[in-house]
């Protein structure tokens, strides 16, 4: 048996019974939690000790450790005195086998230094592609990006989410061990109902963000205005002022409604009766609302920016558009016979490449760690 620790202060969220809005990387890792813990590992998550709270019956056998008080010390010194000595104090009492970071930022260069000392395995998740190409300037700094990389170099594996990634990481780092390895889908499989005309809305999940693309969004029902739109989600802290703008433009629409923050249980029921889910953004990594979608036979409309390895259409799990007014003539000429198609698709699709315990047993074999079925050496 291997101790794995997840090092996020967004999972959290979601292990909680009384749910808060987490991000994709906090939702991946969620399943590789619940793979790991299935396959009969340790699993600890390493969080921010505001947020430590009650969590779920089905989330009693993870070991909550509290990080760092983000309030505590003095700014830029707190690093040095306080927060590195609590890290390495934390992992050396714990003592895991591997350590997981979802996100690649400046502070990974810490965590992976702090894991080589104690030698300890660091394992780098690529959560979105914009981290590791020029897009991340727009938001963060070279200097980020210096100690960025250098985390990467000193991780012991990097996992990437789709090819695009593992060619840039790979040809940037080609003395680390890079490997693609798919989002894992924690949830039991609900079937909806494959009749188009039975469901009554497209649906759009996301936090409101730059990233999420609501101008699309406003374009797209503005022009598809016999369609009903229900969007789930909830704002971030210091929302940018073209978010704001069209998140109150479509809230004017009289064929627009939004139902607020989703939690985990509520996602599938909610995506089953919908004939779609879009998706409007700039950019992301593996969009887990793309699995979600696929476990009900949902469809997926997507951009041509939001296609990862073409799964989309290579597979006819859904469409892909170029722009607004491209997706309604689409979506106009869809029959009931394609319907039905690309909804068996998509449940083929997830249940082949996206079950989180095969794709633990994946992860654990480039790892080489011994599982429950193997004889131990």
């Amino acid at each position: 048996m291997a101790k794995f620790l997840f090092y996020d202060d967004k999972i959290i969220n979601i292990l909680l019974k009384d749910e808060k809005p987490s991000g994709g990387a906090a939702v991946q890792a969620y399943g590789w939690i619940m793979g790991l813990l299935a396959s009969g590992h340790e699993v600890c998550v390493l969080s921010d000790p505001s947020k430590i709270g009650l969590v779920k019956d089905d989330c009693q056998d993870i070991t909550i450790l509290p990080d760092f008080d983000r309030t505590k010390g003095i700014r830029w010194l707190r690093w040095l005195y306080y927060r590195l000595p609590y890290i390495y104090k934390t992992l050396k009492e714990t003592k895991p086998d591997y350590v997981y970071k979802g996100i690649p930022a400046w502070d990974s260069f810490i965590v992976a230094l702090i894991c080589r000392k104690l030698k300890i395995k660091f394992l780098q998740r690529v959560s979105n592609d914009f981290l590791v190409d020029s897009r991340f300037f727009r938001s963060h700094s070279a200097a980020h990006r210096y100690f960025q990389n250098l985390g990467f170099k000193l991780s012991d594996y990097i996992l990437c989410q789709n090819d695009y990634q593992l060619s840039i990481v790979s040809k940037r780092f080609p003395n680390n061990s890079v490997y693609k390895i798919s989002n894992p889908i924690f949830a039991s499989t609900i079937q909806g109902s494959d009749e188009i005309a039975s469901k009554s809305f497209i649906a759009w999940i996301g936090l409101f963000q730059y990233q999420k693309n609501l101008k699309l969004l406003f374009d797209i029902a503005t022009l598809l205005e016999k369609e009903q739109f229900i969007i789930a989600g909830k704002e971030i802290p210091k929302i940018d002022e073209e978010t704001v703008l069209y998140l109150n433009r479509l809230k004017s629409l009289p064929n627009v409604k939004f139902i607020g923050f989703l939690q985990r249980q509520e996602v599938l029921p909610f995506l089953s009766q919908a004939k779609y889910l879009l998706n409007t953004s700039h950019y992301e990594g593996f969009s887990n609302t793309f699995l979600e979608a696929m476990a009900v036979g949902t469809p997926i409309l997507t951009s041509d920016k939001v296609n990862p390895d073409s799964i989309i259409s290579n597979n006819g799990l859904g469409r892909v558009y170029t722009d607004a007014l491209d997706l309604k003539s689409q979506v106009l000429s869809i029959n009931q016979e394609e319907y039905d198609g690309m909804s068996r698709n998509a449940l083929n699709y997830v249940l082949r490449w996206h079950d989180y315990k095969a794709l633990t047993s994946n992860l654990l074999k480039l790892l080489k760690v011994s599982q429950r079925n193997e004889v131990l050496a």
